[in-house]
């Protein structure tokens, strides 16, 4: 798995929506093309305006399609970029859990990833 790793500092007036906002306008724009997993969009508890987003890219061109698709990530997120503080390519790796098994789930107006465990109870991350 590769995974595209974007760092920023939201606008002002865009902080409050980028959990809600980006995950839908990036699974939007790329559900459809060959390697995209997913994506992560994680918000720092101590600072509402830093913001990190994870793409997640598989298959045997992963890393061609993360770089491919780089340009494109990046556009849809210059509504909410005040200032862009870094942006790096990873190597990664998500290890089974015993009992979880993880499920995009892009259903309707849903954009979470959902870990559905043995006893079919479900915790999502938006």
């Amino acid at each position: 798995m590769t995974a595209l790793s974007v760092e920023f500092v939201a606008k002002p007036q865009e902080a409050h929506r980028v959990q809600s906002a980006i995950p839908a306008a990036l699974v939007g724009a790329l559900q459809n093309v060959s390697g995209f997993a997913g994506c992560l969009v994680m918000v720092s508890e101590q600072e509402g305006r830093l913001v990190t987003v994870i793409t997640l890219w598989v298959g045997n061109d992963r890393l061609k399609r993360c770089r491919e698709n780089l340009r494109w990530v990046q556009k849809l997120l210059t509504p909410y970029v005040d200032r862009c503080l870094r942006v790096q390519t990873l190597a990664a790796q998500l290890p089974a859990l015993p009992g979880v098994e993880l499920e995009m789930d892009f259903e309707s107006d849903s954009s979470a990833a959902c870990c559905r465990n043995t006893a079919d109870e479900t915790a999502c991350m938006a």
